[in-house]
């Protein structure tokens, strides 16, 4: 029997994780609303979940999404797509992608799901990041017989280099890859993965694309204050890009997008997502033919953050391409994406 991979639609996904994987989540309300929100009101259809994106290693993430689907009509449930990532240990985030684990963690999150496929969306599992104890191949392996079982739809990857999609794709068909993108963290344009997924057209699933709040109008209109604004237990205190130090500098580089955008008519905010939307699927870009479908998933907790992440894009000319990439390249960007000591996990 052959396979395909799953297909994505429209020009955005939503992201999940900053509803639940916080010291404070949001309202279980709010948050139902807030996806429900964006999906009629942006043609959205791919939203993106965690196994582990719960405070404290709670399954929170997971039961707001089972909390939307048993409240969401069934036949607007099969027209989505959910990608879940797993297979991690929920306390200390280390990956495992042996049998035992990915078959634990895709049975545990389809405990969340109708059993009755009609009344569920499309699923494609991904195992957060590579385990280097297990071969690759051997951990998509073990996802591909829950598709050949008919228990999930399909496979995505995330966190990977080009030699690791190159063995997945070996072992079986891969819907997408979930990569960090942004105006800020370019890396996946010019360190050969976006050429190799452009090359076997496997769509790009752009998570942080606002750079985890930095992008955004109220962070170049507050540089000064904003650093300190960050609660207590916020995951970007362990970043390198938010150290004291390094924030100064980058904080520079946002204040003179901002500006750009502004001189478009635009927010930052739209101006980091007019601008994936642009390299998406263009005939050439950083050397790059035929550029793959990069399909950004900003996220939001209220109608009007969603309103101000999604709305009001603009159309950007290669001009306006050319410009905001002169600002990133004479402006590098310091620091690294999470810390020094981890930074072989990424594009791995």
């Amino acid at each position: 029997m052959s396979y395909s991979p799953v297909k994505l639609h429209g020009n955005f996904g939503f992201g999940t994780m900053s509803l639940t994987w916080t010291p404070q989540p949001k309202p279980r309300q709010q948050s139902l609303d807030s996806i429900k929100y964006v999906i009629e009101n942006h043609n959205v259809s791919f939203l993106n979940w965690g196994e582990f994106y719960g405070h404290n290693g709670s399954p929170s993430n997971l039961e707001l999404l089972k909390d939307f689907l048993e409240k969401n009509d069934s036949a607007e449930n099969r027209k989505l797509v959910f990608s879940i990532k797993g297979a991690v240990d929920t306390k200390t985030l280390v990956p495992n992608g042996s049998k035992e684990s990915v078959e634990r963690s895709i049975n545990h999150i389809l405990s969340y799901f109708p059993k009755d496929k009609a009344k569920r969306p499309q699923i494609l599992f991904e195992i957060a990041r590579r385990d280097f104890k297990t071969p690759y191949e051997e951990t998509v392996g073990y996802i591909a017989e829950f598709v050949k079982a008919g228990k999930i739809d399909g496979i995505s990857l995330s966190e990977v280099g080009a030699e690791s999609i190159s063995k997945a794709i070996s072992v079986f068909p891969i819907s997408a890859v979930e990569l960090e993108l942004s105006l800020l963290c370019q890396d996946l344009i010019f360190n050969g993965v976006l050429e190799e997924l452009s090359k076997r057209q496997i769509p790009i699933i752009a998570y942080s694309p606002l750079c985890r709040g930095l992008l955004t109008d109220h962070a170049a209109e507050t540089a000064d204050t904003f650093l300190d604004s960050i609660p207590e237990g916020d995951i970007r205190h362990h970043m390198d890009k938010f150290s004291p130090e390094n924030y100064k500098h980058n904080i520079e580089i946002v204040k003179k997008l901002y500006d750009f955008a502004h001189s478009k008519g635009t927010s930052l905010e739209s101006l980091a997502l007019s601008w994936i939307l642009k390299i998406s699927q263009l005939p050439e870009f950083e050397g790059i033919k035929n550029v793959t479908k990069i399909l950004p998933i900003p996220s939001g907790s209220t109608k009007e953050k969603i309103d101000k992440n999604f709305g009001n894009l603009v159309e950007l000319t290669n001009g306006d391409l050319a410009e905001i990439q002169k600002i990133t390249t004479d402006n590098k960007v310091k620091g690294y994406r999470y810390q020094k000591h981890i930074d072989f996990m990424n594009f791995a």
